[in-house]
């Protein structure tokens, strides 16, 4: 029984003590040298440019608390902090600037709440590799140096285009591996600059909307939806819009409209594979396919698994990445000592 006791009492003594002593690195740059300062000084330091990186703690909930800083931060990074949920207005300019990179990684947050990233001058938001199920309208606003925004391997089923409001710098969305089944009319709005980039592959898509560039402004999207379960382009999904990459490998499609790109539409490179598909259903499909190739001169690659004129495609090599995301060492390392204590507790 006292081994039981010494068990469980050392792991709450490891929770406690995470919980509430955070190993802050704060990172400024004076005069080209960069000095480091503990959490004690943290709140007093004021440079131009710093850093703040917590890394492998417990923090369920980021309080505002904080972000009780002198200074802009260029970078802050939370990894592997077991953050549920983030209090109201924490990344909003009433109580810290980020000027480049906030990251929120490996985490457990399922909701972003309106108004959680405010009025900042950030150019990079990453939330990838957390339990992110909702995203609340008006969650992302008057971001106008935001670039890139990276949400992928979350738990997302729905893509809400209202969450996003007052983007003027918008360039790259990452939604690769999360659960969403479709795009709706004007899901895209939020693209408004040359040269853009939605990463949506290894989702559960289904659907498109055939409206779903509707109002988007941007030219030369890059659209990566490969490893999903589209089976259809349906007519005009392509039109008055301009793509640099179009990329729709790894899906069963099996009904191609013959008019989805007809209208002002420009496609320069097209990504369309066949591996592990039914080449009879597909037949129809590669035949559109093939004809909208010569007729507008577009580049294509095939996997070459699809009975293409070899003249008119080139070859890649579908080497894709797990769809899946992996644990980062340090929750590894947490789970594995929890286990660890775990049997001891049963053994004892």
């Amino acid at each position: 029984m006292f081994p039981k006791a010494v068990a469980i009492l050392f792991f709450f003594f490891l929770k406690r003590s995470s919980t509430y002593n955070f190993r802050i690195i704060y990172t400024a740059v004076e005069h080209g040298v960069k000095k480091n300062y503990n959490s004690e000084e943290i709140a007093i330091v004021s440079h131009q440019t710093s850093s703040v990186v917590i890394k492998n703690e417990y923090i369920p909930t980021l309080h505002c608390k904080i972000f009780n800083m002198t200074s802009d931060l260029a970078f802050i990074t939370f990894d592997t902090c077991m953050i549920e949920h983030i209090e109201e207005e924490c990344f909003s300019r009433k109580m810290v600037n980020v000027t480049s990179k906030i990251a929120l990684i490996n985490n457990q947050i399922t909701t972003i709440k309106r108004g959680t990233f405010t009025n900042l001058k950030v150019q990079y938001i990453d939330l990838k590799c957390n339990r992110i199920e909702t995203i609340e309208d008006g969650s992302f606003v008057n971001l106008t140096l935001l670039k890139d925004l990276d949400l992928s391997f979350n738990n997302l089923r729905i893509f809400n285009s209202d969450a996003f409001v007052n983007l003027e710098n918008f360039g790259t969305l990452n939604l690769r591996s999360n659960h969403i089944k479709s795009l709706q009319k004007e899901s895209l709005i939020v693209f408004r600059k040359e040269k853009s980039r939605l990463n949506i592959e290894c989702n559960e898509l289904v659907y498109l909307d055939n409206d779903v560039f509707g109002g988007m402004t941007a030219t030369k999207l890059r659209l990566d939806l490969q490893n999903n379960k589209l089976d259809s382009l349906p007519e005009g999904i392509f039109d008055y819009h301009s793509f640099s990459v179009v990329d729709i490998s790894k899906n069963p499609l099996t009904n191609i409209s013959r008019q989805f790109c007809s209208q002002n539409c420009t496609v320069e490179t097209f990504y369309f594979g066949c591996k592990g598909m039914d080449k009879k259903s597909l037949r129809e499909s590669l035949q559109v396919i093939e004809h909208w190739i010569e007729d507008n001169g577009i580049i294509l690659y095939t996997d070459g698994y699809c009975s293409f004129n070899k003249s008119m495609a080139k070859t890649f090599n579908i080497t894709l990445s797990s769809c899946k995301a992996t644990r980062s060492t340090e929750e590894r390392g947490f789970w594995i000592y929890f286990g660890i204590l775990f049997v001891l507790y049963i053994v004892m």
